[in-house]
């Protein structure tokens, strides 16, 4: 809602607002046996031009899910459940909000390149557990730590130089943190991601990016 209101006045000059979104593939490494987790992300950005090359990128994202799917079995402490979830399919998925900081570089054309450090804040994590009809979800929002550091890089595509362009990307971030605290060894976030980035309330600012 704030987006559509004041997404005018947000894009003038060298900034521009948007919308970003995209799929998320999530895996957290040292979890033998699990696979990548697919999710949809949800943000804000802005791309604030320093000059006909280089741009700052930060970007607020409520809705960033990472976790695994197929996670080994484990006990819930009860004979019951686990004679009813023995064979269950695992799916362990965490709510965070993350704000990455990039750099831009403008590689050629409307073509660039970005990286920088991103935090993440997790909001809730939960085990669910599906066989057949059944499920059951587990709470593990205190086996996690608050926050995760890590770094991001990517690529992005503008479709054309009009500020109202949306562009497409693709983005890999690697956590340096060690987020499950009740889990031996070492388990970092690692998210692939493709995005898809919608500059809103542009139309009254036609500036064009420059393409040399």
């Amino acid at each position: 809602m704030i987006a559509l209101l004041f997404g005018d006045k947000l894009n003038s000059g060298g900034l521009e607002f948007g919308l970003t979104g995209g799929l998320n593939a999530s895996n957290i490494t040292g979890y033998q046996g699990a696979d990548y987790k697919t999710g949809l992300a949800l943000g804000l950005y802005f791309n604030i031009k320093l000059d006909d090359r280089w741009y700052i990128h930060p970007e607020a994202n409520p809705k960033y899910p990472t976790g695994v799917d197929h996670l080994p079995f484990y006990s819930l402490g009860d004979q019951v459940l686990d004679s009813l979830f023995a064979t269950a399919n695992i799916t362990r998925k965490i709510k965070n909000i993350s704000v990455p900081i990039l750099i831009r570089y403008r590689i050629h054309k409307l073509f660039f390149a970005e990286a920088g450090p991103q935090i993440g804040l997790r909001t809730k994590a939960k085990d669910v557990f599906e066989s057949g009809d059944l499920s059951y979800k587990n709470d593990i929002t205190d086996q996690f730590t608050r926050f995760d550091f890590g770094m991001a890089i990517g690529l992005n595509q503008r479709f054309n130089s009009k500020k109202t362009s949306m562009s497409v990307g693709i983005r890999y971030y690697f956590g340096l943190t060690d987020i499950d605290k009740s889990t031996a060894g070492t388990q970092k976030n690692s998210v692939f991601q493709a995005l898809v980035s919608i500059p809103v309330g542009a139309g009254k600012n036609q500036d064009k990016v420059q393409q040399k």
